[in-house]
């Protein structure tokens, strides 16, 4: 009998697009990363523009101490007489990976961690866009211009923003596969949405998972998978997120509902994106204006960018009318939703919602809602990309041309707009040369992408690949002028000082609201020479690096009391001099003669005082009195009325204190009183603070309208303070527990079917 024999299927040959494996992307991508930031890669530099140096260094200096301490950074006594810290959230206090900023050399490993990230998000974007298109060039030109458009640049200078951003794609695209697969796949995505979850980039998580439920809606809808179990694994995913991070989470929203003054006060008119915004995605300065070198949106200072490229742009829009698929209309309508509430008040929209959804208020500015588009773009362009290949993308020159015609016409115009709407002193030069690059750049990737679809041979159509990437690439990162970088040394532990700086727990120093205000307005042209200046008047959180304490600070939260006492009734003016020695300022920066410099006081009282009258009144009566030139902080104290069925203490009685012994979350001292007094703390009253005398706990009570006061009996006692946060402790068990559960589920788990 014949033996027959089946011939060999024929090779099958490799295209060019499908030349960009994912090794090699990550290959072309950290060679990418490192040309644009070679400075920082070596060492040589590091950042330092605008909140790095002033916000995220100071945070990252302060949550390195406490590591090398072995504590927990739950209280950070340092600033705002006493905040929280790890609930802040965006302090990345459990975030793992900042481990790397935390052994290694901070003034090197913080803007590589940052880098990292970078790299990272284009990386993931790579991947998601591939799942997509099944297209590897197609997903590289999604990834680079993930990697490098301008919002991402931009959020170099935030470690939590950056970072959340580096996860996108990653948790979209884990979600996605638990979604459509369960078993492990769920406890894989978990974890990925954990790790986002603790970068501290709130508005990016938020509008990550706002995503994720969109495109889970849509599968829901569809029906392409049996809807309860998309259902049940979305449901786990979200628990176990949860569950992971509900250390972070819990302390969080307790700091969130102690803060709520604030989060009412937050107003849609603050740094919403221009009504011209949109213009901003092919002009990337057009209304802009110079600030120290870089360019800023008039009406908005958060991002100084977010250009994705003109190439992007005219592929996502093609993508909307040609590719008739259901995740590019959902998209596209999130996206295009999104759009209209960055502008803010300019439409009725975003005012109707932050009304009736509570949670708008985590988004601090509108223009924060930009983020979601920017990540949006890239995956519509890949999209278009995949399908102009796959339809064997050769050019038809009406078509090429009638695109290219459009896009000029409209950007000449916008730059045109530009020159004659901006007075004669503007910079319009600098705004019409970035235009006409941009322009030059979109007619040389036009021309590329022709060239390449013109020519049969692998290698000279990969070579116009790769170099069509490359213009992308350019494109994006030359857009923007870079953030200055300094010499690392403007992070050297101290810098020279004529007076000893207050210690924790003893005095505090000061920075008037007025010299503040002009520390926002006011900048020099040398970088580093301004840096300087800053950390020397401990501006912002600069007193981080200082280990100098000091009653105002940058955060994204202020508890409700502290921001009543200091940002609206101060406003406007300076507190008393009464309420300076109260809280201990010993020094103060202000103006002598033509120059601004620390003047010392000598009247302040210690953190901790004993023997004040309590005078119980309301919180108004509270405020006018010790704001109040003839407040007496060393013989009396305010506490609130309802503290007087509990307190017997009515007259001032002569107490002293010894062996006071101050850390960041317990303060300790004996206190000797006649008769019962009371014992006052100027720190900033927050619950999780309790009071102990003699290892019994007692009352704690506001005092002086936002610190802390408890009372003692006659006698000699040791008295403490000790921050005891249950909302973490139960966090932490939960957090425990939870991944336990999913070492376990990867262990033992079998993945399961659709």
């Amino acid at each position: 009998m014949p033996i027959s024999r089946k011939s060999p299927a024929p090779a099958i040959k490799s295209k060019p697009e499908d030349w960009l494996s994912t090794r090699r992307f990550a290959v072309v991508l950290a060679l990418l990363v490192l040309a644009a930031f070679p400075q920082i890669v070596l060492g040589a530099q590091t950042f330092v523009y605008r909140d790095f140096g002033i916000f995220s260094y100071p945070l990252a200096q302060y949550l390195r101490e406490c590591f090398w301490r072995g504590e927990i950074p739950l209280w950070n006594p340092l600033s705002n007489c006493g905040i929280p810290f790890l609930a802040q959230w965006n302090t990345q206090a459990l975030y793992p990976p900042a481990l790397f900023y935390l052994v290694f050399p901070l003034s090197w490993a913080l803007g590589v961690f940052c880098l990292l990230h970078l790299f990272w998000g284009g990386l993931g974007m790579f991947l998601l866009a591939r799942d997509w298109t099944k297209n590897s060039f197609a997903a590289a030109f999604a990834g680079i211009v993930f990697a490098f458009n301008g919002l991402m640049l931009n959020s170099l200078i935030w470690p939590a923003t950056v970072a959340a951003l580096g996860w996108m794609p990653w948790v979209v695209r884990s979600v996605e596969q638990a979604r459509s697969g369960g078993g492990r796949k769920i406890i894989f995505a978990a974890i990925v949405g954990a790790l986002q979850m603790l970068t501290g980039g709130t508005e990016v998580v938020l509008f990550t998972w706002i995503v994720s439920g969109v495109l889970a809606l849509r599968a829901l809808l569809t029906g392409k998978f049996p809807r309860h179990k998309i259902f049940w694994r979305m449901v786990m995913v979200v628990l176990l997120v949860a569950g992971l991070c509900a250390a972070q989470l819990l302390p969080f929203f307790s700091l969130l509902q102690s803060s709520r003054q604030q989060q009412q006060n937050i107003s849609a008119a603050t740094w919403p994106m221009p009504v011209t915004g949109l213009a901003n995605f092919f002009v990337p300065l057009f209304h802009c204006h110079s600030s120290s070198g870089i360019f800023m949106q008039d009406g908005q200072s958060w991002t100084s960018s977010y250009y994705l490229g003109v190439a992007a742009v005219v592929l996502a829009l093609g993508a909307v009318g040609l590719v008739a698929e259901g995740k590019i209309r959902w998209l596209t309508l999130l996206a295009g939703f999104c759009l209209v509430l960055a502008v803010g008040e300019a439409t009725p929209v975003y005012g109707w919602l932050s009304r009736h959804v509570s949670v708008i208020g985590l988004i601090r500015f509108p223009v924060k809602f930009v983020i979601l588009p920017v990540f949006v773009v890239p995956l519509l362009a890949a999209r278009l990309l995949a399908k102009i290949l796959r339809d064997g993308g050769r050019p038809r020159p009406r078509i090429w041309f009638s695109v290219w015609l459009a896009v000029a016409v409209l950007m000449l115009g916008l730059l045109g707009w530009q020159w004659h709407s901006e007075p004669p002193g503007a910079d319009r030069t600098a705004v019409l040369v970035d235009g006409l690059v941009r322009l030059v750049f979109f007619t040389a990737m036009a021309g590329v992408w022709f060239l390449a679809n013109k020519l049969s041979g692998f290698k000279p159509r990969l070579a116009c690949q790769l170099f069509f990437l490359l213009l992308a690439w350019l494109d994006l990162f030359q857009q923007m002028v870079p953030s200055p970088t300094v010499n690392r040394a403007v992070y050297q532990p101290e810098i020279p000082r004529a007076l000893a700086m207050p210690q924790a727990g003893l005095s505090r120093a000061q920075l008037p609201s007025a010299v503040r205000d002009t520390f926002y307005r006011t900048f020099l042209a040398d970088a580093a020479t301004d840096y300087i200046a800053r950390r020397y008047a401990l501006f912002a959180n600069c007193n981080l690096l200082e280990d100098t304490p000091k009653c105002d600070g940058f955060y994204p939260l202020y508890l409700t009391d502290y921001a009543l006492l200091f940002y609206n009734f101060y406003q406007d003016g300076q507190p008393s001099e009464p309420l300076l020695d109260f809280l201990g300022i010993a020094q103060v920066f202000s103006q002598q003669t033509n120059q601004f410099d620390w003047v010392p006081r000598t009247t302040f009282l210690p953190l901790l005082t004993a023997g004040q009258k309590p005078i119980f009144a309301g919180e108004l009566d509270t405020l006018r009195s010790i704001t109040n030139a003839d407040f007496r902080p060393a013989a009396e104290v305010f506490l609130p009325a309802e503290a007087k069925a509990s307190i017997p203490a009515s007259n001032a009685v002569a107490a002293s204190i010894s062996d006071a012994r101050y850390a960041a979350q317990k303060i300790e001292a004996e206190v000797t009183a006649a008769s019962p007094t009371m014992v006052v703390a100027a720190q900033i009253y927050y619950h999780p603070w309790h009071a102990y005398v003699d290892g019994h706990r007692v009352p704690l009570w506001h005092a002086n309208y936002a610190f802390q006061a408890f009372e003692i009996p006659a006698g000699s006692h040791h008295v403490k303070l000790v921050y005891e946060d249950r909302q973490f402790q139960l966090g932490a068990i939960i957090s425990v527990v939870t991944l336990a559960g999913c070492v376990f589920g990867l262990r033992g788990g079998k993945p399961a079917k659709a």
